[in-house]
């Protein structure tokens, strides 16, 4: 039961915060609306997707979404079309959207929209430079262009202030751990953020150094004989399903105390993050950077949000 959970929490990472990394265009077939005309039947095939049309205040064209689509509350109540690599391809089409947005790495999606004839954007996700580049797109593809610019604005000077604030402070060492079999007492497999991945340039940008420099390796599995190497000052662990497993915080953390010798231990430095957000590269990616900026830097005086 445990192994399954690892392997479906790496699943939900690989699929969400797109580990793969493999920039693509945005989709050229858009086709040229008349005047007063814009698309009305939208379906998101990814939660940052549709998180980005709910800021947008896109929300009432939605007419289908992702079973991982669970935020804001109201994206619950929209119609489910499957997952991200399995969707309902019938229950796509019986939606007669007439415009789909999907992720670079969902070919198996693009190719049987192309089939039928159907429009389909493509939003990337990879880095915070794609969240804004897509926040952009979706924007002027449905005249939200004034709100997305403010919507950007907004983004770009809380990413600024944390630079800024953190700029001539000390890097910690960070690992975050994105997928394990939780409250055993012990720790086995542990898989982290790499090196120039999603949550490596959020290390970075919130004032810290990622202990995980492994090359071509996005999320390795480590030892806890390499976590006792690599000896971070500070453990975030991404438990997103940790309340579903009848697990509260003090379980998770104390799964660490296998590891006495490592700084993050010592030092009582071990965070638990259970938010959806947290592994969603969508437009609440800010609120994770803010969190994570004042876990790193507990010396900063912030100020209260």
């Amino acid at each position: 039961m445990k192994k399954h959970y690892i392997i479906i929490t790496i699943i939900f990472i690989v699929l969400v915060a797109s580990l793969i990394y493999k920039k693509a265009p945005v989709n050229s077939d858009l086709p040229i609306l008349e005047d007063g005309k814009t698309y009305n039947r939208i379906i998101s095939l990814s939660p940052n997707i549709t998180e980005i049309l709910f800021e947008l205040g896109l929300e009432n064209k939605i007419v289908g979404v992702t079973n991982y689509c669970t935020y804001p509350e109201a994206a619950k109540k929209i119609a489910k079309i499957g997952g991200y690599f399995d969707p309902n391809f019938e229950a796509i089409v019986s939606l007669k959207p007439d415009l789909v947005l999907i992720l670079p790495e969902q070919e198996n999606v693009k190719q049987f929209l192309a089939e039928l004839n159907l429009q389909y954007l493509i939003i990337n996700n990879k880095t915070v430079s794609d969240i804004f580049a897509g926040i952009k797109t979706i924007g002027n593809t449905f005249e939200k262009a004034k709100l997305a610019k403010n919507l950007l604005f907004s983004l770009k000077s809380r990413l600024e202030k944390i630079k800024g604030e953190t700029k001539n402070s000390d890097r910690p060492g960070v690992l975050i751990s994105v997928g394990r079999a939780l409250g055993t007492g012990g720790l086995a497999d542990v898989y982290a953020a790499g090196k120039d991945t999603y949550f490596d340039e959020l290390i970075k940008l919130a004032g810290a150094k990622n202990v995980v420099e492994i090359n071509n390796i996005a999320y390795p599995l480590l030892s806890a004989e390499g976590i006792i190497y690599l000896n971070p000052d500070i453990i975030v662990d991404f438990a997103t399903d940790f309340e579903k497993q009848n697990l509260d915080e003090y379980q998770v953390i104390n799964d660490w105390d296998a590891l006495p010798d490592v700084n993050a231990v010592k030092n009582h430095r071990i965070y638990v993050r259970g938010q959806s957000y947290a592994v969603i590269p969508g437009p609440r990616f800010i609120i994770l950077l803010e969190d994570m900026a004042q876990i790193f830097h507990p010396e900063i005086e912030w100020e209260e949000k």
